[in-house]
C-alpha cells in the first residue's frame, strides 16, 4: 500500500489535507436588493413562526437598503439579518462586525438559520464577538438542522479539530456528508480525504474517489492533485467501482 494513505507517518497528500478555514458569510448587493425586495408586503409576515409588521416592497438598491432598515427595526428578521450583512461587509460605509453580530443576534433569536449561522461564524472568527469556538458551536449546530450548509461544514471542522467542541472525527464525517450532498465542494473535499484516511469513517478509497471528484467537479481546486495521487494506489477495480459509483451520482 503506498505512503499517500498511510495515516501513521504523515497525514494524507501532505499540505492539502484539510480545509479548515470557516466558510465565510457571503453576499453580494445585486443579491442583497434582491432578498429584501422578495420581502412580505403590507400586513403582517411569518417567519419561522413569529408574526412580525412588514413594510412596503422596495423598488430598487436605495430603496431596498432603506426597507432593510426599516423592516429590521420593525423586527423582521430577515431584514435584521440583511442589515447585519450590511454592516458586516461594509455595503453602507465602514464594517461594522459588531453591530453586524447584534443584528444577527436579534434575528438568530427568532430562528433564521442564516443568522444563526452568521453569528456562529462571528464567534469563531471573534469579528464582533469575543472569539469563542464553544459559543460558536451551538449557533452553527442550530442552524446545520435548518439545512444550512456552510454551518453543518464548520460545525464539522470544529469537530475535527476538537476546537470548542469534543474532538469526534465521526461526528466531523456526518456534518461534512451533510454538507457535501448539498453540494459544498470544500465539504466534499474533506469528507472524501476522511474516507481516504479512515478517520471517522471506514478506510474506503472508492467512496474517498467518488467524493474527492465531486469536490472537483464543484471547483475546488486542489481535489485534482490529491486525485491523482490516490488513483496510483488504487487497484484497476477499485477504479472501475468508483468511476461506476460517481457516474450513478451515489450520495454516500
Amino acid at each position: 500500500m503506498g505512503q499517500t494513505v498511510k495515516t501513521s507517518t504523515r497525514p494524507l497528500f501532505s499540505s492539502t489535507r484539510r480545509w479548515l478555514r470557516p466558510w465565510r458569510l457571503g453576499l453580494g448587493r445585486l443579491g442583497l436588493a434582491v432578498l429584501a425586495m422578495a420581502a412580505p408586503g403590507p400586513g403582517l409576515a411569518v417567519e419561522n413562526a413569529v408574526a412580525v409588521p412588514a413594510v412596503p416592497v422596495p423598488k430598487g438598491y436605495i430603496d431596498a437598503m432603506s426597507w432593510t432598515d426599516r423592516a429590521a427595526r420593525a423586527g423582521d428578521p430577515r431584514a435584521q439579518y440583511h442589515l447585519g450583512v450590511i454592516h458586516w461587509r461594509g455595503l453602507r460605509g465602514e464594517k461594522n462586525p459588531r453591530l453586524a453580530a447584534d443584528w444577527f443576534a436579534k434575528s438568530a433569536g427568532k430562528g433564521y438559520g442564516l443568522a444563526q449561522f452568521s453569528l456562529g461564524l462571528a464567534f469563531e472568527l471573534g469579528l464582533g464577538r469575543t472569539k469563542d469556538a464553544a459559543r460558536a458551536a451551538p449557533w452553527y449546530r442550530l442552524a446545520a438542522r435548518q439545512g444550512i450548509a456552510p454551518a453543518a461544514f464548520n460545525l464539522g471542522a470544529l469537530h475535527e479539530r476538537g476546537d470548542g467542541v469534543a474532538r469526534n472525527p465521526a461526528q466531523a464525517a456526518v456534518l461534512y456528508r451533510q454538507a457535501a450532498r448539498a453540494g459544498l465542494a470544500p465539504a466534499q473535499y474533506n469528507l472524501g480525504l476522511l474516507y481516504g484516511e479512515g478517520l471517522g469513517v471506514p478506510r474506503d478509497r472508492v467512496r474517498a474517489w467518488v467524493w474527492l471528484s465531486r469536490a472537483r467537479g464543484g471547483g475546488y481546486a486542489g481535489a485534482r492533485a490529491v486525485l491523482a495521487a490516490l488513483e496510483k494506489d488504487m487497484s484497476t477495480d477499485e477504479l472501475g467501482r468508483a468511476a461506476m459509483a460517481y457516474s450513478q451520482k451515489a450520495r454516500r
